[in-house]
């Protein structure tokens, strides 16, 4: 009778072990999904989300568009250097300031005009009824 008892006590230990063995199991694998979960950033169809590197590209295109002769020959001086200082170290090491003024300077003189919606040059041709 002693031996069964014992027997089933360290039945019961063993079971309570795994079943807490487990539940560890279970949340350190719940805890790196999350963490994977968290550093992925999945663009989801038809978002506004634009890649870092996209947006550098495309203010740095904007800037470049800036026409320099129309701007005003002290700001001048200062866009070709901060232009200077934006390719040779990146978008990122300019401090705020130095971004708004060149987008500050980039509507004052875009240096293309943004194309105009064309207009249709002859009649447009009537739509073909398919056979039934």
């Amino acid at each position: 009778m002693k031996s069964l008892e014992i027997l089933l006590f360290l039945l019961l230990g063993l079971v309570s072990f795994a079943a807490v063995l487990g539940l560890t199991v279970a949340l350190l694998r719940g805890a790196r999904a999350r963490r994977r979960a968290r550093r992925r950033v999945v663009e989801k169809p038809n978002s506004h989300y634009t890649a870092p590197l996209a947006r550098n590209i495309q203010i740095r295109h904007r800037w470049h568009d800036i026409a320099l002769d129309r701007v005003h020959e002290i700001n001048r001086g200062e866009v070709v250097r901060l232009l200077a200082k934006a390719d040779a170290v990146g978008v990122e090491a300019l401090r705020v300031s130095e971004r708004t003024f060149l987008d500050q300077m980039a509507k004052i003189a875009p240096g293309r005009p943004d194309p105009a919606p064309r207009e249709p040059t002859g009649p447009v041709p009537p739509l073909r009824e398919r056979p039934a």
